[in-house]
């Protein structure tokens, strides 16, 4: 190898070095590509941080960071955005259609938010959200006593918003059982707890609905005027009327004992209170409330008096709209001498005149089942005693003699006793009948079954169905009585009729059963003609007493 050249190894050493120096002159160049890399990410990373910034400037990223400065209730990041831009606020109120910064902040509670933001923006307390409702209404149902004095010191007319259900920040708070935001709220408008939702239910129908004894309370005493206390939703009802029909016995023994409270007031399908509670299935609260309803003088509608002049409209059993007239409303009647006798009410019942007119319904309830079973019973025996009379019937035909014949299934007791079955047959078809025209007038619920007077004829034709059935009995007995007792005196083998007749004992005996059976009649017709005689004593009395009446009323008169 040449010096000069510098070659060393021959061929292999030239390309040695000729390979050396490619592979650095790559090495140089993939340097420059990772440069040129590595300056393109960098531009990358800056153009994005100039979008962001972009961005943040833009009207959208001011509300984004607006936004989420409420969620956290960040004062420093809501100082920021109005420096940069003093219009952020006014912005926010235009295109914030969703909820205002406002609303976030009342419904989280941030209370240094919500006061910068009405410092700068106080009319924001009247924005409303998608669902029509204010801040006021969110501070309310959430219960934030000191959000919500921020937001009436800014604005007391908020309390008067209403949602799109009808409903103000009161009712949420009462729904919500918050006593005192309620009280703030009252206290702010007064004029806010007059105000009705749909179907006009009052605040005070709101807070029974919700069973919120304590908001009902402060909300009586703090408007505890008779007119509002006895407000009626469009359905006539009172909170009276709720609260029995919800079975609420503390609200309810709390209305009672209140003094403005009308116990007697009537709906528009003319119930009291009284007549809801007794109207729903029994159970330990409902008997609760019915104790104290009578405790506190409540009536049944129809013992209400009628009296002339204005009054609630009650709609009778005859379907007659009467007038009802409640005591503590409107002035006492005249006195009785000068009202005509169709005009004269009896005043509401108190204590033993009560409990007299509550016994007298009792007994005419209970009176009116006991002849139902009672006609039930002879009915079935009058019944049974027509298809199978006393002796049977025939089971085959049989030759009667003169040409006469005995057919089956035909009474046996009508070929031995001709004369009696006759009359057997019509005093078990007069019970029968009776019976049976008592069961269908209690069960066809003709209105008159109710009445007193009218109860009493339904028990004269229950004696008349008892004493059928008696003779029924009396003559069944002696059909049935033995006509020859002593068999043994009678001989197969001996012909003589004297062997065929009874014995002195068994006439004796046969007697016996007649004379028993006869004294047992005898005993229950006169104690039929006694209660019947006392009956008829009291009717004639009743009689007396309505002509002695009629007579004086007339002589006053003139």
């Amino acid at each position: 190898m040449a010096k000069n050249g510098k070659k060393v190894g021959g061929w292999k050493g030239s390309a040695t070095v000729l390979l050396g120096k490619g592979t650095f002159q790559r090495g140089r160049g993939g340097f420059r590509e990772a440069q040129q890399e590595g300056e393109t990410g960098r531009g990358k990373m800056e153009r994005k941080y100039e979008k962001i910034a972009k961005d943040d400037e833009s009207v959208e990223g001011r509300e984004r960071r607006l936004y989420e400065a409420s969620v956290t209730g960040s004062v420093n990041s809501l100082k920021r955005l109005i420096a940069k831009d003093p219009l952020t606020l006014a912005r926010a109120a235009v295109t914030c259609f969703n909820e205002t910064p406002l609303h976030v902040a009342a419904m989280l509670g941030h209370l240094d938010f919500a006061s910068y933001l009405l410092t700068h923006k106080p009319d924001m307390t009247r924005a409303l959200d998608l669902r029509g409702r204010s801040p006021l209404h969110l501070a309310s149902a959430n219960g934030y006593v000191e959000m919500v004095n921020i937001l009436l010191s800014s604005n007391p007319d908020a309390c008067l918003i209403r949602d799109e259900d009808g409903r103000m920040p009161l009712h949420l708070a009462v729904m919500k059982g918050e006593v005192e935001v309620t009280r703030m709220l009252v206290g702010a408008r007064p004029q806010v707890t007059r105000y009705k939702l749909d179907q006009g239910e009052t605040i005070l129908h709101s807070a029974v609905k919700q069973n919120r004894l304590g908001a009902l309370k402060l909300l009586v005493e703090l408007a505890g005027e008779v007119e509002f206390v006895n407000s009626k939703d469009d359905y006539g009802n009172t909170v009276l009327h709720t609260a029995t029909a919800l079975k609420q016995y503390e609200t309810a023994k709390y209305l009672v004992e209140r003094p403005e409270m009308e116990v007697n007031a009537v709906n528009g399908n003319g119930f009291t209170a009284l007549d809801i509670i007794q109207h729903t299935p029994r159970d330990l609260k409902g008997m609760e409330i019915r104790e104290s309803l009578v405790k506190a003088g409540a009536l049944s509608s129809r013992n209400i008096p009628a009296l002339p002049g204005k009054g609630h409209q009650l709609m009778g059993e005859s379907g007659i709209t009467m007038v009802i007239e409640n005591p503590q409303l409107y002035p006492p009647p005249p006195p009785p001498a000068a009202v005509p006798t169709e005009a004269k009410t009896s005043t509401p019942l108190r204590g033993r005149e009560k409990k007299i007119h509550e016994n007298k319904k009792e007994w005419t309830m209970k009176k009116r089942d006991a002849l139902m079973v009672a006609a039930t019973l002879i009915a079935g025996m009058a019944f049974q005693a027509a298809v199978n009379p006393p002796g049977g019937v025939w089971g085959e035909e049989k030759e009667a003699g003169n040409g006469k014949k005995m057919l089956a299934g035909t009474s046996i007791m009508a070929h031995n006793h001709p004369d009696d079955y006759p009359l057997f047959m019509a005093f078990n078809a007069v019970s029968f009948v009776a019976s049976l025209s008592i069961v269908f007038l209690v069960v066809s619920g003709v209105p008159f079954v109710k009445r007193r007077i009218l109860m009493w004829l339904l028990m004269i034709i229950m004696w008349i169905a008892l004493t059928s059935m008696a003779l029924t009995y009396m003559i069944s007995i002696l059909a049935i009585a033995p006509r020859y007792v002593n068999t043994e005196a009678m001989s197969p083998t001996n012909n003589d009729t004297e062997a065929m007749s009874p014995t002195n004992n068994d006439t004796e005996a046969i007697q016996n059963v007649t004379s028993v059976v006869k004294v047992s009649l005898e005993v229950w017709l006169v104690l039929l003609a006694f209660v019947v005689l006392v009956h008829i004593i009291r009717f004639l009395l009743w009689c007396v007493c309505k002509v002695g009446k009629a007579i004086i009323y007339c002589f006053r008169n003139r």
